[in-house]
């Protein structure tokens, strides 16, 4: 008894694309026999039928061309003799016109433009002029005067209390109670420039 080896899984594979590629060779080959064999027929069917019709289509393109080479012809023609007329106009305006250049012809003067002309120059001349002898200005505007300072009370003459105001606690000196409850905005000190 011989021993079979076994085939490999890559041995296997191969064989079953073998089998494959062998059956879809055969369906593609049946295929193509069959499309031939619907669309052959159909074909020349197509062929016959465009003869007509081809010949026709250049039977018209062959009469169009005919036509469009006697239109152009004729339009040649016409644009030839509107040339001819248009030569002959130009020819004899140029004839009026030859005995024109005897008499000069008159220039404008244009004497309002030439007055506003010099009357702008001139306007413009004296403003600069007035710019420039005018005394310089330092600008229209005027910083507003400093407040006025205020009156600071001295040590000997000191102003009675009002009756609304805090009178001092017994047994404390009047001076001291005002120094005290002196408001610091009110009084400077004469060499600070703080407030």
């Amino acid at each position: 008894m011989l021993l079979r080896k076994n085939k490999s899984k890559g041995e296997v594979l191969a064989e079953r694309a073998g089998e494959f590629w062998e059956n879809a060779a055969q369906s593609v080959a049946e295929a193509a026999d069959s499309v031939a064999a619907a669309v052959g027929p159909r074909l020349e069917d197509a062929r016959v039928a465009a003869g007509p019709v081809l010949v026709d289509a250049q039977e018209r393109a062959a009469e169009a061309a005919e036509l469009s080479r006697r239109k152009a012809k004729k339009a040649k023609r016409r644009a030839a003799e509107l040339a001819a007329v248009a030569a002959t106009a130009a020819a004899a305006k140029a004839a009026e016109h030859t005995g024109d250049d005897e008499q000069p012809k008159e220039k404008k003067t244009h004497r309002v433009r030439r007055l506003f002309f010099v009357l702008a120059i001139s306007g413009a001349i004296a403003f600069a002029v007035k710019k420039l002898m005018s005394a310089p200005s330092g600008g229209s505007y005027t910083p507003p005067p400093p407040p006025p300072d205020p009156v600071r009370p001295t040590g000997a003459g000191t102003v009675p209390a009002s009756p609304a105001a805090a009178q001092p606690p017994e047994g404390q000196d009047e001076d001291a109670v005002v120094d005290g409850d002196a408001d610091p905005r009110l009084y400077r000190d004469p060499g600070s420039d703080k407030i």
